[in-house]
């Protein structure tokens, strides 16, 4: 976990899937407000503290997040000294206009295919024939929603298999992918991740253009 003083008023945290494993949290569960979650925010208020001298005295916050990479994530909490000033809060709106931008266009690109965020489940591939090649062999049973990005140079398949796809199971499916690629950690917000930053490659459905533009 690294923490940043940006300023008197706002700090930057960088979390690793590693650091949130330590504390049996998954990435989807930052979403939602738990006890754990509630005691992770009070660790980094602690180690804030006491490696940035950054202290909320009791002031409101701000809590923005978004995802750096498919397994990070980056937070920024800003303290608002005068909740009741329009013009701070005209401020941190210019101040965070980078983390709004990330929220606006994953929700207005995915919510336009009416897709649901069970089921998901995320590989990617060095070559695109192994994508082609894993394609071909699940074409015949799986019908899903799945689209085919690139990012960082190889290929990551979108796959999500909710109860609407009952013909294989999400085992099945990773048995076969995991053939021709590797399973990366498959969360709501992976999925947005890759929305923002990747390259699509081949709309959905990318499993079955590929097979039957190959096979």
């Amino acid at each position: 976990m690294k923490i940043e003083k940006i300023n008197e008023n706002q700090i930057k945290l960088t979390l690793t899937n590693a650091d949130l494993t330590e504390r049996n949290i998954k990435l989807e569960e930052l979403i939602s407000p738990s006890n754990k979650t509630q005691e992770l925010f009070r660790d980094i208020m602690e180690q804030a503290f006491t490696e940035c001298g950054f202290c909320v005295d009791n002031a409101p916050l701000m809590v923005e997040a978004t995802p750096v990479a498919l397994d990070g994530l980056m937070i920024i909490v800003t303290k608002i000294q005068d909740k009741d000033s329009q013009k701070d809060k005209l401020s941190l709106i210019s101040q965070n206009k980078e983390l709004r931008r990330f929220k606006r266009k994953s929700i207005d690109t995915y919510t336009g295919e009416n897709v649901s965020d069970n089921g998901i489940s995320i590989y990617s591939f060095d070559a695109l024939d192994d994508v082609i090649n894993a394609s071909i062999r699940l074409n015949s049973t799986y019908s899903g929603y799945n689209i085919l990005f690139k990012y960082t140079e190889k290929y990551f398949l979108l796959i999500q298999n909710d109860s609407a796809n009952d013909d294989i199971s999400d085992e099945d499916i990773e048995n076969i992918v995991s053939e021709y690629g590797t399973k990366h950690i498959s969360t709501v917000l992976s999925k947005y991740h890759l929305l923002e930053h990747g390259e699509v490659i081949v709309k959905n459905p990318a499993i079955k253009t590929l097979a039957m533009s190959f096979s």
